[in-house]
């Protein structure tokens, strides 16, 4: 797979030089994108993303050894106590000869699994080290031999995309956009690079009166309490950032872009209220939450049980959104 870029900002097409860097020259400044073994770092031109980009990058600085099946790929999509990522990849449709961009892909693999259904892939992140982690990672799994020309890794700042028109057939992203500073300005973006017919999908939380109420009595003081102090640089960085997106909110952007259709599907109550509790309790610790399963799966019971209740319908968190082109 061969991608073309352009300036993430001019939108002019960039060119390639003898070392492999790519360029642009307008009025006698000259912006190098440097190629780090294949992976073009293009934030070298953002300067609103530095304290950002150093947050993350030592938060995915470890040497955490990991290797990747297809199975550890595809056991994700539908995992019992995570449903929502099923919904998710059934709404994604096939991916049979389909461009996908992923942005904010951080150190999630599962994505990895699109290509296994015939999808090429293009993996972002804000990290420069995110992204050669992710590709270390892709070369010493069984994926690597047969999907090695369908993948390629870049950081990328998603504000300013550096992809000409209409390069995508699908945008993905998962808790990603809630941490953008200006969602209407992204989405501009996103259509942009949207082929015609092409859709973009997020995984992400619903605004819930109820959960905010939990949030506020029981989960904060919880987390006071019994957590220690964080010493992840992305504390700051993500304690900006708002809960939860309302259908509302999102509608505006339809015409405004060029959107023919807001898919907003909200899925599960006291499921994702229980992982979330649990989450902040146990630190995401993944030994922790395998544990947790038995009390997932009965949380999970009774959201099926109680899943046509008006109340509990105004609240669930589970949210796959996006638009289509």
């Amino acid at each position: 797979m061969l991608t073309s870029f352009v300036h993430p900002y001019s939108k002019q097409s960039l060119k390639t030089d003898s070392g492999g860097n790519l360029f642009c020259e307008e009025a006698k400044q000259r912006d190098v994108y440097r190629c780090y073994g294949g992976c073009y770092d293009f934030l070298s031109a953002s300067p609103n993303v530095g304290a950002a980009r150093a947050a993350y990058d030592e938060h995915y600085a470890h040497d955490d050894a990991e290797v990747l099946t297809l199975s550890a790929v595809t056991r994700p999509w539908f995992d019992a106590v995570v449903p929502w990522r099923k919904t998710m990849l059934q709404n994604l449709g096939s991916f049979t000869g389909r461009r996908v961009l992923l942005l904010g892909n951080g150190e999630s693999y599962k994505e990895f699994y699109f290509l296994h259904l015939g999808a090429q892939v293009v993996f972002t992140d804000l990290s420069l080290v995110a992204v050669r982690r992710a590709k270390a990672v892709f070369q010493a799994s069984e994926l690597w031999l047969r999907h090695r020309d369908d993948i390629e890794f870049h950081a990328v700042d998603a504000m300013h995309l550096p992809f000409p028109d209409q390069s995508f057939d699908v945008i993905y992203g998962s808790k990603f956009v809630g941490f953008l500073e200006n969602v209407p300005e992204f989405f501009s973006e996103v259509a942009r690079c949207l082929k015609p017919g092409g859709i973009c999908r997020f995984a992400d939380d619903a605004s819930s009166p109820a959960w905010e109420r939990v949030r506020q009595s029981l989960v904060h003081p919880i987390k006071a309490r019994f957590s220690k102090a964080s010493r992840d640089s992305l504390a700051s960085v993500r304690s900006a950032s708002k809960f939860g997106f309302e259908q509302e909110s999102l509608v505006p952007l339809l015409e405004q872009y060029g959107f023919s259709r807001l898919v907003f599907i909200r899925e599960y109550f006291f499921l994702r209220i229980g992982q979330l509790c649990l989450g902040k309790l146990l630190r995401w610790n993944a030994a922790g939450m395998r544990y947790a399963r038995p009390a997932c799966l009965a949380l999970k019971w009774l959201d099926d049980m109680f899943a046509e209740n008006p109340w509990i319908r105004r609240n669930q968190l589970a949210l796959t959104w996006g638009f289509d082109r």
